[in-house]
């Protein structure tokens, strides 16, 4: 009896303790509810939005429910995000991520791969990559077909953005491949047009052009779709302006801002389009409204605070006054578009403005272009090394699927025997022996997968090592043959001739040759401390430099010479590594003169064609067969130099009828 009524009290505590339990549970998840609700209708100012967030996710910490949980942080991570609260958002997302892996959701654990890899995109390209194919592959298990769609466009437009173009054209066809069977158009609008940009970036011009048309095409099954529209003839318009068809890309500008309204709808494109239309003017040397449209476009970036287009803008006003001579002005822009870049860490912005000020100020040309050589081979190797990363998500996520299907297998087999053999305790030890084996199994097979990747490192090091070495093998032998031979060859030519004599002029001719002997001897100093370039004499103008040269190697051979030189090449202008190959090729040419042509007169051509120098060296000498006789090492360093410029290097010889040797390279 006293028992019973012992057990029935505890019985109603019991149950009064859990209505207590529920009632609170219940009030906990409205007042969620609640503040989740007045968020999402912007019923609270900026600052009372992140005071309610903190409050809502303090609240889903109290929620024994962790599917519930989970619902309300994932809700609470986009409402983070919305209101620029990144630390919050990425804190809560990872959260979501451990909680959506305990309750093995995987459409919950893609989703917060989603948001980790967008939240990453413009800050780590290579673990925006790794998140979004995680999510990807989660997807495509699934059988969400459009998710896995939109994945692989987001991987595309990662590798694209650290330019892997290969990569992302392959990443976007395969998106390609799913939007076309689930006839989604908003989809291959987006891959259309990225195609489009790769393409451009690749100067496939035409390949290009025919994905921004496919970009159209889709665009018109797509309603409300102006905007995109607009978009996409910028591009086009782009397009035919790296072609250099300006007056086209003009044409394409105007058809995108005859949209309606596009100045209210769409600021950000409109100041865009003003601005590629004012460079395009400007290209074409049409000043007619210009600077006007350049601050046009500058003042309604500065007032959206649109940081890229800013610098963009300020780099044409600093190239628009530099054609007019103000050099003050094109300075002024140019710095600031340079120290913005910088803040923003735009590097291919950067890289242009350090190009357009070695040409505003000639005397810091070699300061400007060695920052440009530093950073531009820095990023040449960061993306190397992004596209490795890229390779290698892929290719250890299909080592992983491998080595998870031969692990199912093992499971299904333990199974089995374990069903089989339950009630046999002798076996039990035996199992146990067997997966004690197979872990040191793995651990044995994770070291070995550990060494061979730390010896193809070494092995990675030790070609760059040597691919440098070659390198500076070529230079080495490139200086040694084109300036110090030739001129060892000249100085021991004119004093053999000076031997037989003793009178004062040869004594004295035979003094300067000696001085020629010690400029020699420091030149070579000049190489073994691999100063490069900088031997270049700046202190001197360039025409002199070539005409002491003739001058010189003329008394050898006591041929003529003369130097037709086109007035439209500003020397001061062109790159110290374009005058001082240029100066090599000269060099080793009436070299090559002098020991085998026998002539009487030499004439050197200098000409301007577009952007381009075209360099012109006759003699009339004896000529030689070209087909009978191999280049020597001489012509091959010609050849070599005129590569680096990326030019084009034409000889020409009929015996008894002289040569003619023809350099086309462009001037920057």
């Amino acid at each position: 009896m006293y028992l019973t009524k012992f057990c029935g009290k505890n019985i109603i505590y019991i149950l009064i303790f859990i209505f207590c339990c529920n009632k609170s549970y219940s009030q906990k998840t409205e007042s969620i509810d609640s503040i989740l609700s007045n968020l999402k209708e912007n019923k609270y100012s900026q600052t009372v939005k992140n005071q309610k967030l903190d409050e809502a996710l303090e609240l889903t910490y109290k929620v024994s429910n962790d599917t519930l949980r989970n619902q309300y942080i994932l809700s609470l991570s986009n409402l983070y995000r919305k209101n620029s609260n990144s630390l919050m958002f990425r804190k809560t997302t990872s959260q979501s991520l451990i909680l959506s892996k305990k309750l093995n959701d995987s459409l919950s654990i893609a989703r917060s791969y989603w948001r980790l890899g967008s939240f990453l995109q413009t800050i780590k390209s290579d673990s925006s990559y790794h998140y979004y194919y995680k999510a990807q592959e989660i997807y495509r298990l699934k059988s969400e077909e459009l998710l896995m769609g939109q994945m692989l466009f987001n991987m595309a437009r990662v590798q694209k953005n650290v330019k892997d173009y290969i990569g992302s054209e392959v990443t976007t066809i395969k998106a390609i491949e799913v939007f076309n069977a689930l006839s989604d158009n908003d989809g291959l609008y987006r891959c259309y047009n990225n195609l489009g940009i790769i393409f451009n970036n690749l100067e496939d011009h035409e390949q290009a052009i025919g994905y921004y048309n496919d970009a159209l095409k889709t665009l018109k099954k797509i309603p409300k779709k102006e905007m995109l529209e607009a978009s996409v003839l910028n591009n086009i318009g782009i397009v035919y302006r790296d072609k250099e068809n300006h007056q086209k890309a003009i044409d394409y500008y105007n058809s995108a801002l005859a949209f309606d309204s596009l100045d209210l709808k769409n600021p950000k494109l409109y100041a865009t389009l003003t601005d590629n239309i004012a460079y395009s003017k400007f290209k074409m040397n049409d000043f007619s409204e210009l600077p006007d449209l350049f601050y046009k476009s500058l003042k309604i970036r500065e007032d959206l605070n649109i940081s890229a287009g800013i610098v963009i803008n300020k780099k044409h006003l600093s190239e628009y006054y530099l054609s007019q001579n103000d050099t003050l002005e094109s300075l002024k822009y140019s710095l600031q578009a340079m120290e913005l870049a910088k803040d923003i860490k735009s590097n291919d912005h950067l890289l242009d403005t350090y190009k357009l000020l070695a040409k505003i100020q000639p005397s810091k040309d070699f300061i400007y272009l060695n920052k440009y050589i530093r950073l531009n081979d820095s990023l040449i190797k960061h993306e190397r090394a992004i596209g490795n990363k890229f390779a290698r998500i892929r290719n250890e996520t299909d080592a992983v699927k491998t080595e998870n299907k031969k692990l199912n297998i093992k499971n299904n087999w333990i199974l089995a025997i374990s069903s089989a053999i339950i009630f046999f305790s002798f076996l039990i030890y035996v199992i146990t022996q067997q997966r004690t084996r197979n872990k040191e199994l793995e651990m044995e097979q994770q070291q070995q997968r550990a060494n061979e990747e730390i010896y193809n490192l070494m092995i990675d090091q030790q070609d760059k090592i040597e691919e440098g070495r070659k390198r500076e093998k070529e230079r080495i032998s490139l200086e040694l043959h084109d300036g110090i031979l030739g001129r060892l060859f000249g100085t021991r030519l004119s004093l053999g001739s000076l031997n037989a004599k003793d009178d004062a002029n040869s004594k004295k001719t035979r003094e300067q040759y000696i001085n020629e002997l010690q400029s020699i001897e420091e030149e070579v100093r000049n190489i073994s401390h691999e100063l490069g370039l900088d031997n270049f004499d700046t202190t001197t103008s360039y025409s002199t430099m070539i005409t002491n040269l003739l001058e010189e190697q003329s008394k050898i051979t006591n041929f003529k010479y003369q130097i037709e030189d086109d007035d439209r090449i500003v020397w001061t202008d062109i790159p110290g590594h374009i005058k001082i190959n240029i100066y090599r090729i000269i060099q080793e040419s009436v070299q090559n003169i002098n020991k085998y042509a026998k002539a009487k007169n030499v004439i050197l051509d200098f000409k301007k064609n577009n952007n381009h120098i075209i360099l012109t060296i006759k003699d009339d000498g004896i000529g030689f067969n070209q087909e009978k006789r191999s280049s020597g090492i001489g012509l091959k360093n010609m050849k070599s130099r005129v590569t680096l410029l990326h030019g084009q290097f034409t000889i020409n010889s009929v015996p008894g009828k002289g040569t003619s040797i023809s350099v086309d390279v462009p001037m920057t």
